[in-house]
């Protein structure tokens, strides 16, 4: 499931340049996943890890 919520608000990211902007001045992926789940996209860090090692 949370495969999917990453990749939900992965496809809102690209769709939305503002959200894009913090996702890119984001810290750490703690910070992205706290971006995440303020709207509404719940996965874990390790997850967001796994992808951006692929």
């Amino acid at each position: 499931m949370s495969k999917s919520q990453l990749t939900a608000f992965l496809v809102e990211v690209e769709a939305d340049p503002a959200l894009k902007q913090r996702v890119d001045a984001a810290a750490d992926p703690s910070a992205v996943v706290a971006i995440a789940q303020e709207r509404g996209h719940l996965f874990s860090e390790a997850t967001l890890s796994r992808h951006l090692r692929h």
